[in-house]
């Protein structure tokens, strides 16, 4: 089941530079991606990552939804992120839960510094529109490389895709 509203079909038949400019404006917030896609977090991270060009089928875009992403992020074949390190532009992040050993979040990266946006995230992004430093709102990492969030310890995943 998509989630890709018409207008997100259409742009993402554009050719790869005119997808590249759209993924660029939901990134910087010039535009909100629930006019693309009404999915979750999962949902919308893929869709900016299939608009930036990274390795998605437009098959995959329009038969995955939800949690099936997660197999297409491969979070733990990324690098665990340290919670002060730069994150480049257009990663997506996966926000691992150690007690229950789920992904309960994605989020995807804006090129500054430690920000994210995403849908669906409480305090990890909640809407689009707004932007979410992850240094300040995990706070410094446990000795144990978690972090504390949601009175729960939390790994944060940086995806190679």
């Amino acid at each position: 089941m998509s989630f890709i509203t018409p207008e997100g079909a259409r742009k993402a038949q554009l050719d790869a530079s005119d997808r590249a400019s759209v993924a660029n404006a939901l990134l910087a917030g010039a535009e909100n991606i629930i006019k693309y896609n009404t999915g979750v977090c999962h949902d919308v991270v893929a869709y900016t990552l299939y608009m930036r060009g990274a390795d998605i089928s437009a098959t995959e875009l329009v038969e995955s939804a939800g949690q099936r992403w997660l197999h297409k992020f491969d979070y733990f074949g990324g690098e665990k992120w340290d919670g002060y390190s730069i994150i480049p532009k257009g990663k997506a992040i996966g926000f691992y839960r150690l007690v229950d050993k789920t992904f309960f979040h994605s989020a995807i990266t804006t090129g500054n510094i430690n920000e994210v946006r995403s849908v669906n995230g409480f305090k990890l992004g909640s809407g689009w529109n707004e932007r979410v430093d992850l240094s300040w709102v995990l706070g410094n990492r446990n000795s144990d490389g978690t972090f504390t969030y949601d009175g729960t310890k939390i790994e944060v995943y940086i995806s190679s895709l």
